[in-house]
């Protein structure tokens, strides 16, 4: 239950440490090693992980189950077999993310940013997809200069 409100973790090694239920909303987590960390009901809305390691090597499976990751930005980051079952991902950037074999069964991606992730073996039954994206649209400036 720790409040980390606003903190600045960039790059911190964090592995394997017991974040459940505490405040990591608007903090700065860029970079950080976060192999096998428990973040249950953990709220980290606004909050910025990109490029961070979820994946333990040993095997142990970081669980953000029922956390609260609206509007996080978690763009690049390795996340193999996390489990982010019924947290709540609305708005949230996860662009070219590794979510190879995750659990994201009854979780909120409503308008998320999925493109570019790795989605094999990832469990979505029963997630909320709506207005997500899942690979990158050409604007019609983009698509005008490739037929040129």
């Amino acid at each position: 239950m720790a409040n980390l409100r606003g903190a600045n973790l960039s790059g911190a090694n964090l592995s394997g440490a017991n974040l459940e239920r505490a405040d990591l909303s608007v903090a700065c987590l860029d970079a950080a090693n976060l192999q096998g960390v428990k973040m249950l009901c953990t709220n980290a809305e606004g909050a910025s992980l990109r490029g961070c390691n979820f994946e333990d090597p040993a095997g142990i499976k970081a669980n953000l189950e029922g956390a609260n990751l609206k509007g996080v930005d978690m763009e690049g980051s390795q996340m193999t077999g996390i489990n982010l079952r019924v947290a709540t991902l609305k708005n949230a950037k996860l662009k070219n993310c590794n979510l190879r074999g995750a659990t994201l069964a009854g979780t909120d991606l409503e308008n998320c940013d999925l493109s570019g992730c790795d989605l094999q073996e990832a469990n979505l039954r029963g997630s909320n997809v709506k207005g997500a994206i899942f690979e990158e649209m050409l604007t019609p400036l983009h698509m005008s200069q490739s037929v040129r």
